[in-house]
């Protein structure tokens, strides 16, 4: 029978976990921060369920680019939560945790939430965003801005960078989508727990 590990079934669980695959992953792995048995469970786009109040989504982000220095250095998968309270009380609220994988083992990097001021929501979708602010000296460089549609269930984020003075490095304006799913750990022998089970004769 094979088995997998959940990275993030819980997230508060998660913080705990650390699998290790010495002697495990494939012998052609390259890349400091590649392990072979951490893979994605990735599912179809669905509705965002909800109402003008509330909103919940989660999956992990992959980059809209195909270029490898576009991609995400460490898996993140996350939680976006949406409340839309009142003028005082709307926000969208992003929980992330952070993998850190290499060649022998995959651990947690870091936990961690940011909060998005809703700029606009609507029955289609929504738009929030922050950064770009020169008073924030951690993100005036980039303005992040989320987006979602409701009834195609697609989410997306963009880093756009603001052109501020200091912020010379930033140039290029890159985009993540949201994939319905989740990172886990196979743990089967052969590391083959995404392949078609062969029936018995």
């Amino acid at each position: 029978m094979k088995k997998r590990v959940s990275v993030i079934g819980f997230l508060i669980l998660a913080l705990g976990f650390c699998a290790s695959s010495a002697a495990q992953t494939k012998s052609g792995s390259t890349g400091l921060f590649h392990n072979d048995r951490l893979k994605l469970l990735s599912l179809p786009d669905r509705p965002i369920v909800g109402d003008s109040r509330a909103r919940l989504v989660d999956g992990v982000w992959v980059s809209e680019s195909l270029a490898p220095d576009r991609a995400l250095v460490f898996p993140q998968q996350v939680r976006i939560n949406c409340e839309n309270y009142g003028p005082d009380d709307r926000r969208c609220v992003e929980l992330s945790v952070t993998l850190a994988p290499t060649r022998i083992s995959v651990g947690i990097q870091e936990i961690d939430t940011q909060e998005y001021a809703i700029d606009r929501w609507d029955d289609r979708g929504l738009i929030a965003s922050y950064g770009g602010d020169e008073s924030d000296l951690t993100s005036k460089c980039q303005k992040h801005v989320l987006t979602m549609d409701f009834a195609s269930g697609a989410v997306s984020v963009s880093d756009i960078p603001t052109h501020m003075k200091g912020c010379e490095a930033f140039t290029v304006t890159n985009s993540y989508r949201l994939v319905r799913g989740e990172y886990y750990v196979d743990t089967t022998l052969n590391n083959d727990s995404d392949k078609p089970t062969q029936k018995a004769k």
